[in-house]
């Protein structure tokens, strides 16, 4: 799907039901600085994602130990993501997922999938034969991919890291800067790990971009901005699909 045009590669985690007490790959959380972002940034994933269900309680010492940091910068994520809506801060009980309307996911993606089809449609009359190389590169590395039986896994993150590639670069064909400032910022609530083990997402991605490809080719702006849309919006089926609650 259409990801933040500049997010940094990260790990990515099977979703479900998980204790805060188990260990999280989190692997790379990037400079001292950026810390306190990059923990809110894996958390938040984590939620939309629904590796962590809501009512599920996120425990500041049992998520520091897993992922290798100190308290503050989880307890500043945590705090972070309670003003966001995505977390409760509850008296005496400590930070829990909050629950939310499979509507406001919904919501998240039309967002998100109308900024990307705008920028698809923008890099259609744009785009080098060198580019659309890559694409359909990148494309067959992720089909090669999907056909693996050994190393689910690593399986996995390597075509999340490619369709991370794929879409990056159609985002950044044409010069509009404005655009891809609103999809980074609508992609906050876009979780990027953990997708590839969201049933169906490595499917649908194999599925779909090789049209996206071809109306690239044909210059179709239209049609291009079309399938984006139709990408994204069913990346967020599947994502409203495996939350773990009432109303999703």
């Amino acid at each position: 799907m259409a990801l933040e045009p500049d997010q940094e590669s990260e790990a990515t985690h099977a979703p479900g039901s998980r204790g805060a007490g188990e260990a999280l790959p989190i692997g790379r959380l990037g400079s001292r600085q950026k810390l306190g972002h990059e923990v809110a940034r894996y958390l938040r994933d984590a939620i939309l994602s629904g590796t962590f269900v809501p009512g599920q309680r996120l425990g500041v010492t049992e998520l520091a130990a897993v992922l290798g940091v100190s308290t503050m910068p989880v307890r500043e994520a945590l705090v972070g993501l309670a003003g966001e809506g995505l977390v409760s801060e509850l008296a005496r009980h400590g930070f829990h997922v909050a629950r939310f309307h499979s509507a406001d996911i919904a919501d998240v993606y039309r967002v998100h999938a109308f900024v990307a089809g705008l920028l698809a449609e923008a890099a259609a009359p744009l785009i080098t034969e060198a580019q659309l190389q890559e694409l359909r590169v990148i494309d067959a590395e992720i089909a090669e991919l999907h056909a693996q039986t050994a190393d689910a896994e690593y399986r996995s993150d390597a075509i999340e890291a490619l369709n991370y590639r794929f879409h990056r670069l159609i985002n950044w064909v044409s010069d509009h800067d404005r655009l891809r400032w609103y999809l980074r910022t609508a992609s906050q609530y876009v979780p990027r790990h953990f997708y590839a083990r969201i049933p169906g997402w490595i499917e649908r991605t194999v599925d779909d971009h090789g049209d996206i490809i071809d109306a690239l080719a044909a210059r179709d702006g239209v049609t291009a901005r079309r399938l984006i849309e139709e990408h994204v919006d069913g990346a967020g089926a599947l994502v409203i699909a495996n939350l773990k609650q009432p109303d999703a």
